[in-house]
């Protein structure tokens, strides 16, 4: 909250600026620029600062409108408006591409160097923001941002600011200039940290290459603002999914001269008497994002911002890349699409989108550049070729998936396909990396579709109308459909095609098609078709298959063969080697990996043998038997050497030649790091490893950490949760908890399981932030085999509902700590849940529905579900109270906060669509949940007439779920299920009754109940088309059964089956409302409907109607 109140008073500040130019000292009227326009004399006269602040206006090639665009151009740190783009006398904005590009006006901003109070460019970005909307004051006109070296930073902080600016409705003339900026040049500028160096680090180093060499006081200030910056860049990144960016890094060292204490930790080559050279860290230059690309200009760093000749490369490429971010439709167009773009854009996209990719390794030095090489690989042959699919396959830990991001990323490639197969069209690369470890949706048809087609539209958002023509005639948002409906997604992607089959060309990476999976039919599958078999103990068959696996692995294949296009669409795709692929993909071009990776692996042991063991003896032939000895399994040479690394030379040597050869199976190498563990450390393994498997979602490193302990403390015997009433976690606390944890995971789990250290693809989660997962999915599937625990004597059988027990404690726990790392509550745009937050209140009621029948300490089981409903209820009264309005709102403290918090906190859920289910206690939430020995156990607790008015007060839950809008967790976890959409177990009915409820004593109650029927038996219905496209069917067969069952029960206790319904058919022009009877809305829902035959029958006896069997109508 209070970085929101800051931001909106910067923007205020930069609002004033913005109407009073006359505020700003050393100003002077000029007229500047040069334009081929003949009006220019009549133009209005140019406020220009005396001092090289603030905007001077170039040229000006527009006319009078919103045609044309603005190019505003940002110099760097101790630049100057005009001096940093010229060079011999030429400044390039204002000589060539005025001529160049038709119809453009280009400004240069100029500023000075300081920093502000909180270690940024806030004020420069604040004076930007000021300026650019004064000076576009009347026009629509889109801009483009080009900023040198550290103007990029004051660019990014402007658009941040312009963004918070239009997302809280404060100043629009402010606001106005983020939706109009249409692209970003970063020319040298560091955006993100680079080895081991700092954000901070890399920001102080680029300093130095400033035409003025900055003052150790100010490098001092870069270094200490590092996590100021690391914030900026996060927002950023949120703000700018739809702004094409373009990096560019010099590939020339520029000569600086400073003294030693300037220059330390700069990477820099010392040439002597203080002079040294060096450019902007590589790494930091450049981000990964969908709308990012990366480029490098054969020049030193001062000269990416000048050219003196329209005949130099950097001339042409910049002009290439100006023309790449302003390419799309005309204002108007782009203003009346966007906010359905948007809608739709938002709709496709899930946090785990990139997750994968992300957490995998980039490659070691130059190990995958043979890939690249036609001596080598029949890769570059491919790029150039008609055939549609290159398989990369390879045994498993052989580094597929850190080949696959190096081709993926790179540059080469691109530029290969651009000069041969995409050469006469649009080309678009986009790549999804299948994670089995992750959750649903990363290894699902839904999640690849979803993500091939968000990386393609963000891009191209002039194609979101033709890839979905129909929902730009919806007026609402959400539709009345399923948007992310299987069928919808796949009408969209081959709708692209049928439109821009000419010039569209599509070139797909699909990483790991092994660990795809049927999930929309994994419920039609029996249990012993799930589960794992192994023929054998050695190779990639040690690892097991299962029925479904097999099937989805034939699916993935077929999917590829039908997609892959030889003039449209290229495949490259990885995956371990199995019958399956062989068949499919016989008669493609293959690479098998384990056949080049020997060099690869020597080159990496090598390194780890310098780095961590240096002055080993013999190393040379030591790193040829690893690599031979690892058969191309770089995974396996990677956890060698974590063995091997550590032992005296005396010893190194036999046990190397004693560590087994291959990695799975009970005598491979996972084996024997298991083996060489304590029996405390085996036993310790065993609950972690079967922790995270019964976990709903990989869990977070502090949900873990709170599952491992157990659920009560073992001196008092207490629940841990109350434990923690009296002993209160705290930042301190909670990161000595998240190290033990780490440690605990690298000690007893013998380094299987890491909890994920990248940047998290989503900045509003703790529990998917730092997710515990298997150090790669060998392992997982390993772990799961029963025999390998019964062979190690450390070891007890697990019991599956203490886990669960204990998992449910880790949530609840993990709750009550929440807000000590950030605010479990929400106030914009509404009052709700943060969904990280709700995301593990979610989980702990899942972990609590599988214990709820088998428990067998029911006391501290609702004692437990207790503590959580009066953690969350304290949380939410706490954010109330504590919330502060932004400005003076009296009707806050007489009535709003009173009211809200009257309020039960189960009823703000975050929505991504529709309003959250309205509930008045944790029991309604609780009877969605199936939490059926909870709800008696409080009902009996209560007296006589309480326990029947709440009954009654229950009734409607369990007979009528409010199937409307969806969670936004749904977008977090990837599966997460509203609670609110299915019906709950029917034996709560029975409860309900035996407590004094009846359908008698509300109408309501029996008319909802009847209605609910129609969201699973109604092929119209968002439920249904729901159930059937992303659960299967038989999530949809229980709601069903589940709903007769109910419409049963309210009948036998008293329901009026000759009561009278309204029902409302269709929608639009053609809704219509009818009034029928009770019995007669039974039979329409039922009738035609096979499997339902008897049970109509039965209702039907029980209405007071000779019942009949009707198959059909």
């Amino acid at each position: 909250m209070n970085r929101i109140k800051e931001t909106l008073a910067r923007i205020a500040r930069a609002a004033r600026g913005s109407r009073d130019p006359s505020s700003s000292s050393s100003l002077r009227l000029d007229r500047v620029g040069r334009s081929s326009s003949s009006t220019l004399d009549s133009r209005e006269k140019v406020l220009v600062r005396a001092d090289g602040r603030g905007p001077l206006i170039l040229f000006d090639g527009t006319h009078d409108g919103d045609d044309g665009f603005d190019i505003v151009f940002v110099h760097g740190l101790f630049g100057s408006r005009s001096g940093t783009w010229t060079k011999a006398g030429v400044c390039y904005p204002r000589d060539f591409l005025g001529q160049d590009i038709p119809g453009v006006r280009i400004i240069a901003w100029g500023w000075t160097g300081a920093l502000s109070s909180s270690g940024t460019f806030v004020d420069q970005a604040e004076a930007l923001l000021a300026d650019i909307a004064r000076i576009r004051s009347g026009t629509s006109r889109p801009i483009i941002f080009i900023g040198h070296g550290l103007g990029g930073l004051v660019i990014k902080e402007a658009l941040v600011t312009a963004a918070m600016s239009r997302i809280y409705g404060a100043h629009v003339e402010l606001g106005n200039v983020y939706p109009r900026t249409i692209g970003c040049v970063f020319l040298g500028t560091p955006h993100v940290r680079s080895g081991k160096r700092s954000l901070g680090e890399c920001i102080a180093a680029t300093a130095l290459l400033s035409p003025t060499p900055p003052n150790p006081q100010l490098l001092k200030a870069f270094k200490e603002s590092d996590k100021a910056f690391e914030n900026l860049h996060a927002t950023f990144l949120m703000i700018s999914r739809d702004i094409r960016v373009v990096c560019i890094r010099e590939k020339l060292p520029s000569t600086i001269t400073a003294s030693a204490e300037l220059a330390k930790d700069t990477d820099g080559l010392e040439l002597g008497k203080g002079a040294m050279q060096m450019m902007v860290p590589r790494d930091s230059a450049a981000y990964e994002g969908f709308n990012v690309t990366r480029h490098e200009m054969v020049v030193s760093h001062l000269d990416l911002a000048r050219f003196k000749s329209r005949d130099e490369p950097g001339y042409s490429q910049m002009l290439a890349w100006i023309s790449k971010v302003s390419s799309g439709p005309t204002p108007a167009e782009a203003e009346a699409r966007e906010p359905r773009n948007q809608e739709i854009l938002n709709a496709l996209y899930y946090d785990t989108m990139t997750e994968r990719e992300s957490r995998i390794d980039p490659a070691y030095g130059q190990t995958c550049e043979w890939v690249m090489s036609p001596n080598l690989s029949p890769f570059p042959k491919f790029l150039k070729s008609k055939d549609p699919v290159l398989w990369i396959s390879g045994n498993a830990g052989s580094g597929k998936s850190t080949l696959m991001k190096y081709i993926a990323r790179s540059e080469k490639v691109r530029q290969q396909l651009l000069d041969g197969w995409a050469a006469e069209g649009d080309l678009h690369m986009a790549c999804f990396f299948m994670f089995e470890g992750g959750n649903k949706i990363q290894k699902s048809y839904e999640g690849f579709l979803r993500s091939i087609l968000y990386q393609i539209l963000s891009n191209r958002r002039d194609l979101i109308k033709v890839a979905f023509p129909s929902f730009f005639d919806e007026e609402s948002w959400p539709p009345p459909v399923l948007f992310t409906s299987i069928n919808n997604l796949n009408q969209a992607f081959y709708s692209l095609f049928a439109h821009m089959s000419e010039t569209l060309r599509l070139f797909i990476f699909i990483d790991a098609i092994d660990e795809y999976r049927i999930m929309e039919r994994k419920d039609q599958y029996e249990p012993n078709e799930l589960d794992i078999t192994y023929n054998k103990d050695t190779g990639d068959e040690a690892w097991g298959q299962s029925k479904w696996a097999v099937d989805s692995h034939i699916e993935i294949a077929k999917l590829v063969n039908s997609m892959g296009n030889k003039d449209t669409i290229k495949f490259v795709i990885t995956s371990r080697e199995l019958p399956e692929f062989d068949e499919a993909f016989a008669e493609y071009p293959r690479i098998k990996l384990q056949e080049h990776t020997e060099r690869s692996i020597t080159q990496y042991v090598a390194g780890r043998l310098e780095d961590e063991a240096p002055g080993l003896p013999d190393t040379k032939n030591l790193c040829k038997e690893l690599a031979q000895k690892s058969k191309g399994d770089i995974l396996w040479a990677r956890l060698a050497i974590d063995m091997v690394v550590g032992c005296s030379l005396r010893t190194l040597r036999s046990m190397l030649n004693s560590l087994p050869t291959h990695l799975g199976g009970p005598d491979g190498l996972y084996m024997r790091m298991l083996e060489n563990l304590s029996p405390d450390y085996q036993q310790s393994a065993s609950r972690i490893f079967h922790l995270v498997l019964r976990a709903q979602q990989p869990p977070s490193l502090i949900t873990l950490a709170f599952a491992e302990e157990g659920f009560l403390n073992p001196i008092t015997r207490e629940l841990r949760i109350v434990f923690d009433n009296t002993h209160p976690w705290n930042n301190v606390s909670i990161q000595n908890l998240s190290d033990q944890m780490q440690r605990r995971l690298q000690t007893c789990c013998a380094g299987l399981l890491v909890a994920e250290t990248g940047i998290s693809t989503n900045s509003n989660a703790i529990e998917t932030g730092q997710r515990v997962v298997f150090v790669h999915q060998t392992a997982k599937e390993w772990v799961r085999r029963k025999d390998i625990w019964e062979r190690l004597p450390g070891c007890t059988p697990v019991d599956t509902i203490e886990l669960d027990f204990s998992l449910l404690s880790g949530c609840a726990r993990h709750v009550k700590a929440f807000g000590v790392l950030r605010p479990p509550v929400l106030a914009w745009p509404s009052w709700r849940f943060r969904p990280d937050a709700w995301l593990l209140i979610a989980n702990a009621l899942r972990y609590a529905e599988r214990v709820d029948g088998e428990v067998k300490d029911l006391q501290r089981y609702c004692e437990l579900l207790d503590e959580l409903d009066d953690t969350c209820q304290k949380a939410w009264v706490a954010a109330l109270q504590h919330h502060k309005p932004l400005h003076e709102d009296p009707d806050w403290y007489e009535s709003r906060l009173p009211s809200l918090s009257r309020k039960h906190w189960a009823s703000y859920e975050p929505m991504d669509a529709g309003k959250p289910p309205k509930r008045k206690d944790f029991l309604s939430l609780a009877v969605q949940a199936n939490l059926v020995r909870y709800v008696a156990t409080k009902l009996n607790k209560m007296g006589s007439e309480t326990r029947r008015k709440k009954a009654q007060e229950l009734l409607p839950y369990v007979v009528s779920p409010k199937a409307e809008g969806f969670s936004a967790c749904a977008g977090l976890s990837g599966d997460y299920w509203d609670f609110h959409h299915d019906m709950p177990d029917t034996r709560l009915l029975e409860i309900l009754f035996d407590a004094g409820a009846s359908p008698r004593e509300d109408d309501k109650v029996w008319t909802r109940a009847l209605r609910t029927g129609r969201h699973y038996f109604s092929r119209g219905s968002v439920t249904m088309t729901h159930l059937l496209e992303t659960y299967s069917s038989s999530r949809l067969m229980r709601n069903r059964e589940r709903w007769v069952a109910a419409i049963k029960s309210l009948l036998q206790h008293g329901a009026d089956p000759n009561s009278e319904i309204q029902v409302t058919t269709g929608s639009g022009e053609n809704q219509s409302t009818t009034t029928v009877a009770a019995v007669d809305l039974i039979r329409d829902t039922l009738e035609g409907e096979p499997e339902y035959a008897v049970e109509l029958v039965e209702l039907e006896m029980l209405m007071g109607r000779r019942g009949s069997v009707g198959i059909a109508r």
